[in-house]
Formats: C-alpha cells, sequence, structure tokens
C-alpha cells in the first residue's frame, strides 16, 4: 500500500455510528477500553487505517461524540486532514453534530465526506429530508460542498462507495511537508514490556529516524529514538501526517504524559502569551475584553483570557485580531490553529489561528499596535520572517534565525539569502562569526544610539564621549557588548559617529566647547595646582574657594584629565606632569642616594605628599628602599 500522509479523523453525535462505520471500512473496532466495551461508546480516540481502492492508505481517528467527552474529540482531531461526518439517519442533526462541525471549521478542515449512517432503519422520503437538512448545515461550514452518502454499517450498504469518495477527497488534499523541523503532540503514554516506554502521535511536521534526539516539552529533556511504527508496522522513518509510535531511550512514564511534545531540539518554544486572529461563532455569546476561556491546541488544554485590543465586545460571527493570555504555558508555531471554550458552560464558542508566539505585551487602542497584528495576519512570509527578528531585538545566526522562525536550516539560509538580496537584511561579524538582522531593527538601533548619544552630549559637554557599556538602554539592551561594539563599527565606517581611542563613542560633529564661565573656572583650577606643584590643593575645597558647585566635579575633572592638566598620583590630584617633574628634581640633587626629608625638603612639600610622590616612585621602579633611605636604580638595569 502506499503511505500517505493524511489523517481522517470521524466527527458527529454520540451514539451515530461512527466506531461501527469504521470497523465496517477497516475490519478493526478501535473502541479497545472495558468501559468502552461496557458503555458502548468511544471515550478516547481510537487510532486505525484504511485501504483504499487506489492504493492509498489513510490514517483514520475515531473520536468520542458525547459531549463529556469534547475534550477528548479535540484531541483526537487536532491533527487531522480531512474529515468523515457521521449523521444517524433516524436522528438526524443532533447538537453534538453541530458543534463537531464547527470545530472542523474552525480548524480549517475543508476536505470530507458526510456519512448518513443506519440508512437501513428508515424509509426512503426520510432520508432524502436527512440529506437535505446536512446540506443546509453543511453550506455555513467548512464542509460547504462535501460528497454525503447514506451507509449501512449493520448491512455494508455502500461502505465501498464511501471508500470510493474518501479516496477523491484525499487526492484533493495537500499532503503535509517531511521537511525541516519536526513535532509530534503526545497522546499516548504506555510501557510496552522488553522495550520501554512508547509513545503515539500524529506527526504534524517534518520526519523521525531511528537514532534521532527529540527534545520533550514541557521539560526540555531529550530522548533517542530506539525504534519507530507506522500503523503497527516497523519503519526506519516516520513521515508528516502518518500515525507514529515511538519506542524512547530512556524516558520514563512520570516524565511523558498525553499533551507534551516532542521535536526537534529547540525547534519548540513554551510561551503565555500569543497573537492569534480570533474567529467567534455565529451561534456564540459576545466576548467582553479580558474575559476567561478554556484553551485547546493539540493535546492539550489550558485557562486563559482573551485581550481584544480594539473593542470592548466581539459580536457573534465576527473575527478580530487580539491577543490570548494562557495562565499555562502551550507550545504553538505561527499558523496552528486553537479551538477556545467558555470556562463555566463549556461550550465551544470560537477558534484562533496563532499569528506571533512570542509577541510583547501591547497597549490597548493603540493604532500601531493593531497596525503590527494587521502585518503579521496578511500572512507575508518574508514580512513574518523579518517581524520575527525585529521581535528576538538582539542580532542572530543562521541557527538562532531558524529556531525563532521555526523553518529548517536550509530554508533560513534560502530566506536569508533572498532578504540580503532584496536589503532588508544586513550581516554583520561578530567575535569570527556572521551574524543578521533587519534593516526596519538597524534604523531603531541607530535611532536609539544617536539620540542618547545626544543627551549625552548635552548632559557632559566637556566628555569626549559616551562609554560604550552606558549605550546598552532600552532597546540596545537585548544586544551583548559585542554585538553593540559590531554595530558601533559599522555607524563608525558609515561616519555616523567616532569610536574614540579610549573606547568612548562620540558624533562624529561632536567637539569640546568651553563657554566662557567654564573656561574661567577650569583656568583657575589649573593655576591653583600649577603654583605649588608638590603640595597641591584639596579638590573640593579648592572648589568651594572658587564658588564653583560641587555637581561639576565630575564633569571638570574629565576634562582637566582629557586635556592632560591634572594627574592622579597614588589616590592624590597633582598638576599634570608633577610625577617626572619630581623625580628629575630629586635625580639632579641626589643621583644615588636620599632620605624622605631630603625629598621633602628639595620640594617644599609635607611628609604626606612627600611620601605619596616616593611611594609612586617605588611601584614604577625608579627607586628602592634602602634601610632609612631610598635609592636611584640604574637606568641601565630597567633597560
Amino acid at each position: 500500500m502506499k503511505q500517505t500522509h493524511i489523517i481522517v479523523g470521524t466527527a458527529g453525535h454520540v451514539d451515530h455510528g461512527k466506531t461501527r462505520l469504521t470497523m465496517a471500512l477497516t475490519g478493526i473496532d478501535t473502541d479497545r477500553l472495558p468501559e468502552e466495551k461496557r458503555r458502548g461508546l468511544t471515550i478516547v480516540p481510537g487510532f486505525t487505517y484504511v485501504d483504499l481502492q487506489s492504493g492509498r492508505r489513510l490514517g483514520l481517528i475515531d473520536v468520542p461524540g458525547h459531549e463529556q467527552f469534547i475534550k477528548n474529540m479535540l484531541s483526537g482531531v487536532a491533527g487531522i486532514d480531512m474529515a468523515l461526518l457521521v449523521v444517524a439517519a433516524d436522528e438526524g442533526i443532533m447538537p453534538q453534530t453541530i458543534e463537531h462541525l464547527n470545530i472542523l471549521s474552525l480548524l480549517g478542515i475543508t476536505k470530507g465526506v458526510v456519512a448518513i449512517t443506519k440508512s437501513d432503519l428508515v424509509e426512503e422520503e426520510w432520508l432524502e429530508l436527512i440529506v437535505e437538512d446536512v446540506s443546509k448545515l453543511l453550506a455555513e461550514s467548512g464542509l460547504r460542498g462535501a460528497p454525503i452518502i447514506a451507509v449501512s454499517a449493520q448491512t455494508g450498504f455502500q461502505v465501498e462507495e464511501l471508500k470510493g469518495l474518501l479516496d477523491q477527497q484525499a487526492a484533493e488534499v495537500q499532503e503535509r511537508s517531511s521537511l525541516g523541523l519536526c513535532r509530534i503532540p503526545v497522546d499516548r503514554v504506555f510501557n510496552k514490556s522488553g522495550f520501554g516506554i512508547v509513545i503515539t502521535g500524529t506527526l504534524w511536521s517534518g520526519s523521525i529516524r531511528r537514532g534521532q534526539l527529540l527534545e520533550l516539552l514541557p521539560g526540555k529533556m531529550e530522548y533517542s529514538v530506539r525504534g519507530i511504527q507506522v500503523h503497527g508496522q516497523q519503519v526506519d522513518e516516520a513521515l508528516a501526517g502518518q500515525r507514529t509510535a515511538l519506542n524512547l531511550k530512556g524516558a520514563k512514564t512520570e516524565k511523558i504524559k498525553p499533551g507534551c511534545w516532542l521535536a526537534t531540539p529547540k525547534f519548540l518554544q513554551e510561551t503565555n502569551r500569543v497573537d492569534v486572529k480570533l474567529t467567534l461563532l455565529k451561534d456564540a455569546k459576545s466576548i467582553p475584553r479580558y474575559m476567561k476561556v478554556r484553551v485547546f491546541h493539540g493535546m492539550s488544554e489550558v485557562l486563559g483570557r482573551v485581550r481584544l485590543l480594539d473593542r470592548e465586545v466581539l459580536e457573534a460571527g465576527e473575527n478580530c485580531l487580539c491577543q490570548l493570555e494562557l495562565y499555562n504555558s502551550l507550545t504553538p508555531i505561527r499558523g496552528d490553529r486553537m479551538i477556545l471554550r467558555s470556562s463555566s458552560s463549556l461550550e465551544t464558542i470560537a477558534g484562533a489561528v496563532v499569528l506571533d508566539v512570542h509577541p510583547p505585551k501591547y497597549k490597548s487602542s493603540n493604532p500601531q499596535t493593531m497596525k503590527t497584528l494587521q502585518t503579521k495576519a496578511q500572512w507575508d512570509s518574508k514580512q513574518n520572517f523579518l517581524l520575527g527578528l525585529e521581535n528576538a531585538g538582539t542580532l542572530l545566526s543562521i541557527k538562532e534565525m531558524a529556531e525563532i522562525v521555526q523553518l529548517s536550516l536550509e530554508e533560513t539560509k534560502q530566506k536569508v539569502e533572498t532578504l540580503l538580496q532584496a536589503k532588508q537584511l544586513k550581516a554583520v561579524e561578530v567575535a569570527g562569526a556572521v551574524q543578521y538582522y533587519s534593516v526596519a531593527s538597524d534604523a531603531k538601533w541607530q535611532n536609539d544610539i544617536m539620540f542618547t548619544l545626544q543627551n549625552y552630549h548635552q548632559s557632559h559637554p566637556l566628555q569626549k564621549g559616551m562609554p560604550c557599556p552606558e549605550l546598552r538602554q532600552g532597546r540596545l539592551k537585548k544586544l551583548a557588548l559585542k554585538q553593540l561594539n559590531a554595530l558601533l563599527g559599522t555607524y563608525a565606517q558609515a561616519g555616523l559617529l567616532k569610536i574614540l581611542p579610549e573606547g568612548l563613542i562620540a558624533k562624529q560633529d561632536f567637539a569640546i566647547s568651553l563657554t566662557p564661565t567654564q573656561h574661567l573656572e577650569l583656568t583657575a583650577i589649573v593655576s591653583a595646582y600649577e603654583k605649588n606643584p608638590f603640595a597641591p590643593p584639596d579638590w573640593e575645597e579648592l572648589l568651594g574657594s572658587l564658588n564653583i558647585s560641587l555637581t561639576k566635579s565630575q564633569e571638570y575633572l574629565g576634562w582637566l584629565f582629557d586635556n592632560k592638566k591634572l594627574e592622579t598620583i597614588g589616590k592624590v590630584l597633582f598638576a599634570y606632569g608633577t610625577f617626572r617633574r619630581a623625580e628629575q628634581i630629586l635625580r639632579n640633587k641626589y643621583p644615588r642616594e636620599f632620605t624622605i626629608a631630603q625629598a621633602r625638603d628639595l620640594w617644599g612639600t609635607s611628609r604626606k605628599y612627600a611620601q605619596v610622590l616616593l611611594d609612586a616612585m617605588d611601584e614604577a621602579g625608579l627607586t628602592k628602599r634602602n634601610k632609612e633611605s631610598r635609592i636611584f636604580i640604574a637606568r641601565e638595569v630597567l633597560l
């Protein structure tokens, strides 16, 4: 048989014959639990396959129809590609018929067949009325135009014809791509004697081979695939769209539960907030802003709330762009569909298409917010790729981009090349490796840097530039220092700024310019230190005597150091050049040996400052102690 990558899910009201019809199609009874046998109804989804005349083998999921088990129904249909809607001829359309059809529509299922079961129990005229009612119901659903066929699982009436219709519909379904990164939601976990832990699920994307390493979420634990089965047969590789059983090496049942995901390592990321396009059912009650809901994704169910951003209320039948805040994390990717049910009445009320899995928290009623969401909703692959990079807020490698935008490495490389050629993406070398960023991010960073530098120059007019680490403010905080340095290098080459030898950053056109007051005050400070260079004044006392505010202290000190007017010896401020001047005077008078008292008197200073100067000479290797005196070290020794 040809292994196609298509999964068919049954749907319909309880006791309308879904399981009996599945058995007629496949020869397999999907009710496996003792309670299912006792009660005569499906509780958890059953999995099998059907072989068709064309050679296709379709995966078939039989889901519960009872309203008490709607959660189990949702988990069953989450990964299907087409539907087999079942309506019993003796009862016609019932509440769960409508709810299941609504769910299929919200999940984007547009291909399928409607089977009118138990047709042998009713008159032909009644059967015609049921078919007419079903046609009207389909007209306002995702399955509009789907073929309708009367069958009987009991007698076998038109079961083979039903297979033919399934075959025709399957031919129109686009199979899931097995390229790229893989993910599989876990729907069953059990311990098989002699093998260990086995999980089952429908492979949503990519492929899985024996020996492959998969990451479990939540938990971020990694397991190796020991064995693979598809439809009960051992295989080397499972492909997207196939019902798959995986034997995991080293796994434990307490770690893996239904609702978990297995995926390519670092492919999926947990999130508590998603941007979505929300569609409210026509017969649902209106949704107010911040309404509490139950959110279903894959096999998972969490509580959350709807954040309407452009209105106070979403009315029945309307759709909008909004945000879902989740009380517990989920692991969706862009394009996934979610089902929303009310938190109290447990009615299906809406469906959502995921637009962004790592959005910021928006302000309500903000035009820019809605513009951003509209861009996401357009589903332009180029725009959304760039938007994903912008949301990251930093420079990224190819591998990091692939993880964020959730594409394969090869797809990401192709996208990057296209965007580089279109000049919508930029590249820069960071620590020997190439990293990328969008033109839009570049413009924002440039603007932030130039704005910050401008403010710094205004508040520090006597400083030559701003220390690079201080630039990492606001949006720039997400950049590592080495990334920021790489960006600054590109901006310096473009003539936007200059990088000074001290590592300071300044606008290209910035130059220090003293006001008349600053000139007078700084001249007075320099004169005070040069008047008696070996006995300098106390800095704060000097400022006080000159009526200079202490708020100018750091600013003035920076200018005095930068312009070589003052220097620090030990922890004491001296006029610039004092150290070398002191050495020359001392060496001329005492070329070989001297005491601290002799040095003090020669310099005309106090013992305090003489000690500071001599300690500095010792540290510089110019002198060394010799009992109560010091001696100069011969210059040739220093060479």
